[in-house]
């Protein structure tokens, strides 16, 4: 079997373009070797799926843009973030083995929630996904590193299993069976601050907790 993981990457320092490639690694590995490069920002993976057959699967996607190819001899294409995640989720499915490692999807939601909670995050935290096993789990996952001397560095990678979220068993709000961009857009558009700081730690606690306080002086004065 060719196993590994076809990636999706982004950079603030080329707008407009993305990064399509794969690794028998993990992607963050390797968007860690680009950084490292001259680079004056660090890539960040918005994407990234398991196949059997991964080699295919980016030579296919690279076929599929190839209108869109910045250079020949480079992986990066001017085509949307968006439709370039669902091509890929479209081209991955026709190499499944049906076997569970064939269907592990993650999507970056770094951005949005540096945005929306603006200094409120955990200290240190560089990565925030959606992770998800079709058909059997969703979690969010969120990455922590931290400084060890001059060089080394100490990752901590935490993920929270949101199968406990819904109003009953079964009824999950973020469902396994969906696909991982409608799981991401319930998260950012339909989950309130209140249901992330009651549901996550990826908040500070100081911040968590007025988050909390307002939720419960509105619920009072109303």
């Amino acid at each position: 079997m060719d196993n590994g993981y076809v990636y999706i990457l982004i950079n603030k320092a080329f707008d407009g373009l993305i990064k399509i490639g794969k690794t028998s690694r993990t992607s963050n590995e390797r968007a860690r070797e680009l950084s490292n490069t001259s680079t004056p920002y660090p890539f960040i993976v918005a994407f990234e799926v398991f196949s059997n057959n991964f080699s295919e699967v980016a030579k296919k996607l690279h076929l599929e843009l190839a209108d869109f190819r910045v250079s020949n001899n480079r992986e990066f294409f001017r085509f949307p973030l968006k439709k370039a995640i669902k091509l890929l989720i479209e081209e991955n499915s026709k190499h499944q083995l049906n076997q569970r490692e064939d269907r592990f999807e993650a999507i970056s939601i770094f951005k949005e929630m540096q945005e929306r909670f603006c200094g409120e995050l955990k200290q240190n935290i560089t990565s925030i996904r959606i992770v998800q096993e079709r058909e059997v789990r969703v979690w969010l996952e969120y990455t922590i590193e931290e400084k060890v001397g001059d060089y080394l560095v100490d990752q901590t990678i935490r993920r929270t299993d949101l199968g406990f979220i819904g109003e009953k068993k079964g009824d999950y709000t973020f469902d396994p069976k969906s696909s991982i961009l409608r799981n991401r857009e319930i998260w950012l558009n339909e989950f309130n601050d209140y249901s992330i700081a009651m549901c996550t730690d990826i908040l500070k606690e100081v911040e968590a907790n007025k988050i909390c306080k307002r939720m419960f002086d509105k619920n009072a004065g109303d």
